[in-house]
């Protein structure tokens, strides 16, 4: 009976939730780490009015901004590679004053019948199915957020490190207590972005935004006076390409949340318990699982930002269709397709230049220690950093010691290089989306010459003060910024 009551639930949840983009079709992710190296692109479509198809027919028209559309060569049409290869989740989880009332709003009710009780509760199924479905290949990460955001944890296979972070949730302060929907929720984004294949990030929330600095007029704790809406979340999901879904458990429901998530390509459902939600989520990863992947040769029109279109014909010779855009970076903005000769010396200068960085490891004179800016979003020239502190702060916030602007991936603190005044040495020290010399690390003692990427701003070690001051000394501290 149970069994036939959560199916039941499940079947409502996915009617009841706010279709994608276009009818029978949507394109629900666009997956773009293969377009340098192989100028490749791969569209998630989310595909109903192609059930029981095994091989759809599927067409892909790009464009640039304000071009005409050309259409480009499909290489490959997949079921299946979800399963394959597993899902990445981020489950970002409203944690306002709110969510510790009765699922009727009332103050004071009991713990059992707290909205926060239900929803750990169903994010405690969604673990187990996926335990149990996933065979270990999917991912769940965790994100907590009211006026404050808190990473509870990457991505991970492991998911009793999860639920581990559901127990660590209490009830926050008053002035912890407000709903900074939009802000935390493109802070989770940031968190979310560099992890590889299909990426969906799931925010539970039972009410509107509240932006603290413009409602209290007094700085959020953590960004200050910074605000971010509807626009900005849309925009930062189709940079990073990820797929925003939006359960919205309560009575008080933000009025632009649900058309950002489908601008996404993601879908909101609403829920009323521990049940309605475990189905929900249920419904999400049947959902993604179901999805079918085409591989396309992209094109090399002019500007950064492509206009990607999906047309999938089923058996009776109906017509889906559904649009989409990402980001291909001005690496590839060029008016037209590159002959395969040219392209491959395109792909080899860099490649070259690279490797001259790790071989010949850029050992040059110099006065202090620092650290050389190679490459950054945000353009100009080569910049020198001197590492004149026990401990170097390097990321996106203000409150870094530098701070590199430009690059929405880079971490508030990114990385952090630390001193050793008894071995004279530094190492560097991160979280997560840095590699030194294309190796992911989290801890390296630094070496002259050693190439360190930030989620794509890129510098170089240089060593010389090391060896040219004495043990135990070390000069006076500054302050350097790059914006």
């Amino acid at each position: 009976m149970r069994a036939f009551r959560y199916g039941f639930l499940i079947l409502i949840a996915a009617l009841a939730a706010v279709p994608g983009a276009g009818q029978g079709l949507a394109i629900t992710q666009i997956d773009t780490e293969r377009l340098l190296f192989g100028q490749s692109v791969r569209l998630y479509l989310s595909a109903p009015g192609a059930a029981g198809t095994e091989s759809p027919d599927v067409e892909v028209w790009e464009s640039g901004e304000g071009g005409e559309w050309a259409p480009r060569p499909v290489t490959a049409v997949s079921r299946g590679i979800n399963d394959a290869e597993g899902i990445a989740f981020f489950f970002l989880l409203d944690n306002s004053g709110s969510m510790w009332t009765g699922l009727d709003g009332r103050e004071g009710a009991p713990t059992e019948d707290q909205r926060m009780t239900h929803a750990k509760a169903a994010a405690r199924a969604f673990l187990a199915e996926a335990s149990r479905q996933g065979r270990g290949k999917d991912r769940i990460g965790l994100g907590v957020f009211n006026t404050r955001y808190w990473k509870a944890a990457d991505p991970v296979g492991d998911f009793e490190r999860i639920s581990r972070g559901l127990d660590e949730i209490r009830k926050p302060a008053t002035e912890d207590a407000y709903t900074e929907l939009y802000l935390s929720l493109d802070r989770a984004l940031a968190d979310f972005a560099g992890v590889p294949g299909r990426r969906a990030l799931v925010v539970l929330s039972d009410g509107e935004n509240f932006p603290y600095y413009i409602r209290t007029g007094k700085p959020n704790p953590e960004t200050g006076t910074r605000t971010t809406g509807p626009e900005d979340v849309v925009e930062r999901a189709a940079r990073e390409g990820i797929t925003v879904y939006v359960v919205r458990f309560g009575n008080e429901k933000d009025p632009s949340l649900g058309d950002a998530a489908v601008r996404t390509g993601g879908k909101v459902f609403d829920a009323s318990n521990r049940d309605e939600l475990a189905a929900v989520y249920s419904t999400i990863r049947a959902d993604v699982l179901a999805e079918i992947a085409v591989d396309y040769r992209a094109g090399m029109a002019p500007g950064s930002r492509r206009n990607v279109r999906a047309v999938l014909r089923d058996r009776e010779g109906r017509e889906f269709s559904s649009e989409r855009y990402y980001y291909a970076g001005t690496v590839l903005g060029w008016s037209r397709d590159l002959p395969g000769w040219y392209y491959l010396a395109f792909l080899l200068v860099p490649a070259l230049l690279w490797l001259a960085l790790l071989v010949f490891k850029l050992e040059r004179e110099t006065t202090e220690a620092g650290l050389r800016l190679l490459y950054g979003p945000s353009g100009g020239g080569t910049r020198v950093f001197t590492l004149n502190s026990p401990q170097t702060v390097i990321g996106s916030s203000d409150a870094a010691d530098f701070t590199i602007g430009g690059n929405p991936s880079l971490k508030e603190r990114h990385a952090t290089i630390l001193f050793d005044e008894r071995q004279n040495a530094y190492t560097v020290v991160g979280d997560g989306n840095l590699t030194v010399n294309n190796r992911e690390v989290e801890r390296k003692r630094l070496e002259p010459g050693d190439v360190i990427n930030m989620a794509g701003t890129v510098v170089v070690f240089d060593d010389a003060l090391v060896k040219k001051t004495p043990k135990g000394r070390l000069p006076q501290p500054s302050r350097r910024k790059s914006q």
